[in-house]
C-alpha cells in the first residue's frame, strides 16, 4: 500500500460519459471518405480503421470501436480528447484538474501519475501513455478510433481497459491545403488550424500543419481576482516528410512541438466546512469562487503548463505478401502545475511538475498466406521520469483562534527509469469463407528501477513552469510538522526494484452471417504494471517502507459478443455488443485523512451492452442513434473515506472508512444515448445548406471517488447544433454553430477541498456556447 498527499483531493477529474458513437454519429458523419451528401446517395459508405494495425473496414473488425474522422473534429471544433469524449458511448474523460484521466466502460487509471495508462493513447502507433498526454491537442488527424475493452495484443502497454488509435493526416501527391478558423463568443475564444501539402519531387511530399487557441474568459468568475478562470493560450505545429525511394519502400519522418498554458482554476467549494474554524464565504456550486494564492505566505499563481516535443520515424517496405513496417520513436514532455485549495485565504497549495522523455522502437510484420492472416512483432521501450511535488500548508486560518503555527511545505521526489520489452503475434485462420478464428498473445517484460523520497520542507514562493526541482526545499528542521501532518516520518528510499512478466492471451471467434455482416465472441486477458507511488508517506503506525512504496499489477479478463452489419440496401449501418470484464488485483488512489493512499484493492467488474445505428435512407439525410446499458461496479472495494455524513457520526475523518462493495465505480451512468440528425441540401448549382441536431442524455451518476451523495449528478441531456452554408465543391464552408444549447452546468469532478475540514469541492461542465467557424479545402 502507498500513500500520496492532500494534493491528491486535487486531482479532479472528469468529464461525461457521452453518448453518441460518433465515428458514425454527429453533425458530420465520421471517418468518412466521401463528402456526406454523395454518400447518402449509394446509402452507408465504409469506413476503414486501422484497429488492428492494417487497414480493415469498420463493420469487419471484431471490436467494438468508434471511429471519428478529421473533418468531424473540426466541424464540430473539438480540439482536445476531452471534447471528444462528449461524442462516444461509454468513453470518459477529465482534463479539469490536477491528474487528469480515461475511463472506458466504467474503468482507466485513476488520479495519479503513478499509475499506467489503463486507456492508452496512440497516435501513429507511438504511445503517448502518461497521464497529462491526454490535454495534447488533436489538429489535421485523419481519424481517431476509440477501442473499448482490453486491447493489449497489438497496443500492449498496459492499455487493459481500451485505447484511442488516432492517424494524422499524411502528405499526399497534389499541393493541397485546408483549415479553419472558428469563434465562440461565451468565452472569447479562437481556434485556428491549418495545414498544407507540398511535393518536393517524384514521390516526396512534405506537409506542415498547425493549431492555435486563444481564451481570455473561462466558465468560472472568480471574486477576489475579478477574473473569468480559466484562461487557455495553446498551440502546436507538425511537419511530416513522407518519400518512396524505391518501389515497395515508403519513409515518413515526423517532428512535432505542442505548448500549452492555463491560468486559473475552476474549482470551487460547494459544501460548508465541518471540522474546521476556516469561513467559506460561499459554498454554491453557481460557477463563482473566490481563491487567491498569490497572497501571503505562498504569493504563488494558479497555472497549467504543457510541452511536448516527438520526433519519429517509420519505414514500410513490401516483403513477400506482406508488409514489414519498423517505427521508431522520441518523445521529450515536460508538465507543471500549481493549483490551490478552493479557498478564500491561502491554506494549501499543490505544485507539480515532471519531465519525461521516451524512446520505442517497433518492428512487425503484417502478411497473408492463402488462409492465414499473421501479424507479429518485437516491442522496446525505455524511458525516464522525473517527479517534484510541493504541497505548501499554511493551516493556521484552520485552527482555533491564538493558536498559530509556521507555513511548511511536503517535498516529494521520484526518479524512475522504466525498460520493456515484448514480443506477440496474432494469427487469424480463414476455416471457410465465412468462419474465421483468430488467436493471438503478447509477452512482455518489465523493469522499474526508482529512487522515492518524501521530506519537510520551506515552502518556496513564485513557484513556476521551468522550477522543477529548484520547486523543492527540504529542511529538516521543519520535521514535527511533517509528522504532525501525516502521522509519520520523512524517508528517503533508493534503489527501488519492480519486475514484471505478463502473457496476455486472446482468442477471437467470427462469423460473416452476409457479405456485410458478421458476429464474433471474443476472449482476452491483460495485465497493467505496477509501479511506484510518486507521493508515497506510509501510514501510521507502521511508517513508511519500501515495500509500500510500491504497488503491484491489475489484471483484466474480458469477454464479448457481437454482431455488426450493413442492410436494407446499404442504408442501415448497426453494431450490438455485449461486454463482460472482470478486473483483479484493482490499482486505486484512495483519499484518506489528509492524503491519498495508493493501492491494490480488491475486484470489480464492468458489463453492459451497446448499440449503434446508422441510418441514411436519402440522399443528404443522415439518423444516428446510439445506446449503451453500464453496469460497472466494485466486488470487493473495503476500507474506502467516509462521506460527509459518515464522518459527522463518526466525530471526524480519523479511522472513519466505509465498504464500497457492490456501489458503481465514480462517473458509471447505467443508461447513455444519444440521437442526431443531419440535412444537407442544393441551394442552386452554387451553394448548398446543411444542419443537424444532436441530443445526448445520460441517467444519473457519482462524480466522487468515494460515492459522496452530496455529489451525485442526476440524469439530464444536452443539445448542440449547427447550420452551414457550403460552396457545392466543396471550397469553403461558413458555419453557426451551438453547444450546450440549453446550457446545462454539470457536476463534471467532486471531492473533498483539502484544507477545508470536510468541505467539498466540486467542478462544473462548460456552459452554452455559440459561435462561428469558416473552414477552406483547396
Amino acid at each position: 500500500m502507498t500513500h500520496l498527499t492532500l494534493r491528491g483531493c486535487l486531482l479532479l477529474s472528469a468529464a461525461m460519459i457521452s453518448v453518441p458513437a460518433w465515428g458514425q454519429s454527429e453533425s458530420v458523419p465520421a471517418a468518412q471518405p466521401a463528402d456526406a451528401a454523395d454518400a447518402a446517395a449509394s446509402g452507408i459508405d465504409d469506413i476503414v480503421v486501422t484497429a488492428r494495425k492494417r487497414e480493415e473496414n469498420l463493420r469487419d473488425v471484431p471490436i467494438s470501436i468508434s471511429a471519428v474522422s478529421g473533418q468531424a473534429l473540426t466541424t464540430a471544433k473539438i480540439t482536445q480528447v476531452v471534447d471528444l469524449a462528449s461524442r462516444i458511448p461509454n468513453f470518459t474523460v477529465s482534463s479539469g484538474a490536477n491528474l487528469p484521466f480515461s475511463l472506458i466502460r466504467g474503468f482507466g487509471s485513476g488520479n495519479n501519475i503513478s499509475f499506467d495508462q489503463a486507456v492508452g493513447k496512440f497516435i501513429d502507433n507511438v504511445s503517448y501513455g502518461r497521464d497529462q498526454d491526454i490535454r495534447l491537442p488533436l489538429f489535421d488527424v485523419e481519424r481517431v478510433e476509440v477501442l473499448k475493452g482490453p486491447q493489449v495484443l497489438l497496443y500492449g502497454n498496459s492499455a487493459t481497459a481500451g485505447a484511442l488509435n488516432i492517424t494524422t493526416k499524411k502528405p499526399g501527391d497534389a499541393l493541397s491545403a485546408d483549415g479553419s478558423i472558428a469563434y465562440g463568443f461565451n468565452f472569447n475564444e479562437i481556434v485556428s488550424q491549418a495545414g498544407v501539402t507540398v511535393p518536393l519531387g517524384q514521390d516526396i511530399a512534405i506537409r506542415v500543419s498547425g493549431i492555435y487557441q486563444y481564451r481570455d474568459r473561462g466558465p468560472v468568475f472568480n471574486e477576489l481576482t475579478g477574473e473569468h478562470d480559466p484562461q487557455a493560450r495553446n498551440y502546436a505545429t507538425r511537419a511530416i516528410l513522407r518519400a518512396k525511394p524505391a518501389d515497395g519502400l515508403t519513409v515518413t519522418l515526423k517532428a512535432e512541438y505542442d505548448r500549452m498554458r492555463e491560468t486559473g482554476s475552476a474549482g470551487e467549494v460547494m459544501s460548508p466546512t465541518i471540522f474546521s474554524f476556516l469561513t467559506l464565504p460561499d459554498t454554491r456550486l453557481d460557477a463563482v469562487t473566490s481563491v487567491d494564492n498569490t497572497a501571503a505566505p505562498f504569493f504563488q499563481p494558479t497555472f497549467l503548463g504543457l510541452r511536448n516535443t516527438t520526433y519519429q520515424g517509420d519505414i514500410n517496405y513490401d516483403l513477400g505478401n506482406g508488409t514489414l513496417t519498423s517505427t521508431t520513436g522520441y518523445r521529450d514532455l515536460k508538465f507543471a502545475q500549481s493549483l490551490p485549495s478552493p479557498t478564500p485565504v491561502p491554506v494549501l497549495n499543490a505544485y507539480l511538475a515532471y519531465r519525461y522523455k521516451q524512446f520505442s522502437q517497433e518492428l512487425r510484420y503484417s502478411g497473408s498466406f492463402g488462409a492465414l492472416d499473421t501479424t507479429v512483432g518485437g516491442y522496446f521501450q525505455r524511458d525516464t521520469f522525473d517527479v517534484w511535488s510541493a504541497i505548501d500548508f499554511n493551516l493556521t486560518p484552520t485552527l482555533p483562534p491564538g493558536l498559530v503555527l509556521p507555513p511548511f511545505a511536503l517535498n516529494g521526489n521520484l526518479d524512475q527509469i522504466q525498460k520493456s520489452y515484448s514480443i506477440f503475434g496474432d494469427f487469424t485462420y480463414h476455416l471457410t469463407d465465412s468462419l474465421s478464428i483468430e488467436a493471438g498473445a503478447r509477452y512482455s517484460w518489465i523493469r522499474k528501477n526508482a529512487d522515492q523520497s518524501l521530506v519537510a520542507a520551506n515552502v518556496v514562493p513564485g513557484k513556476t513552469f521551468d522550477s522543477g526541482a529548484d520547486a523543492l526545499s527540504p529542511n529538516p528542521a521543519l520535521t514535527p510538522f511533517f509528522v504532525l501532518g501525516t502521522g509519520v516520518l520523512p524517508h528517503q528510499f533508493t534503489g527501488l526494484k519492480l519486475r514484471d512478466e505478463f502473457f496476455q492471451p486472446q482468442v477471437v471467434l467470427q462469423y460473416k452471417i452476409a457479405p456485410k455482416s458478421q458476429a464474433f465472441v471474443k476472449y482476452v486477458r491483460g495485465e497493467k504494471a505496477g509501479g511506484f507511488d510518486y507521493f508515497y508517506t506510509g501510514v501510521p503506525p507502521l511508517g513508511p517502507t519500501p515495500a509500500g512504496a510500491q504497488f503491484a499489477s491489475e489484471r483484466a479478463e474480458s469477454f464479448e459478443a457481437g454482431v455488426k452489419g450493413l442492410v436494407f440496401d446499404n442504408t442501415l449501418d448497426f453494431s450490438l455488443i455485449a461486454f463482460r470484464t472482470t478486473f483483479t488485483n484493482l490499482q486505486a488512489s484512495i483519499f484518506q485523512t489528509a492524503s491519498f493512499v495508493v493501492a491494490n484493492v480488491g475486484k470489480a467488474r464492468t458489463q453492459g451492452i451497446e448499440l449503434e445505428l446508422n441510418y441514411a435512407p436519402i440522399q443528404g439525410l443522415r439518423i444516428n442513434a446510439s445506446g449503451a446499458y453500464l453496469d460497472a461496479k466494485y466486488l470487493d472495494f473495503p476500507g474506502q473515506p467516509c462521506t460527509v455524513a459518515q464522518a459527522i457520526a463518526n466525530g471526524g475523518v480519523d479511522g472513519c472508512f466505509q465498504d464500497l462493495s457492490g456501489t458503481r465505480t465514480q462517473f458509471a451512468s447505467k443508461w447513455t444515448g444519444t440521437l442526431s440528425i443531419d440535412y444537407q441540401w442544393a441551394l442552386n448549382s452554387t451553394f448548398d445548406m446543411a444542419g443537424g441536431l444532436a441530443l445526448f442524455a445520460r441517467s444519473k451518476y457519482n462524480a466522487s471517488p468515494n460515492h459522496e451523495p452530496l455529489q451525485e449528478q442526476k440524469a439530464y441531456a444536452k443539445l448542440d447544433g449547427h447550420l452551414d452554408l457550403k460552396a457545392s465543391e466543396g471550397q469553403w464552408t461558413l458555419s453557426l454553430f451551438g453547444k450546450n444549447l440549453t446550457d446545462r452546468k454539470t457536476l463534471d469532478f467532486g471531492a473533498d477541498a483539502p484544507g477545508a475540514g470536510k468541505a467539498l469541492t466540486g467542478f462544473l461542465s462548460t456552459g452554452r456556447e455559440i459561435g462561428l467557424r469558416f473552414g477552406f479545402n483547396f
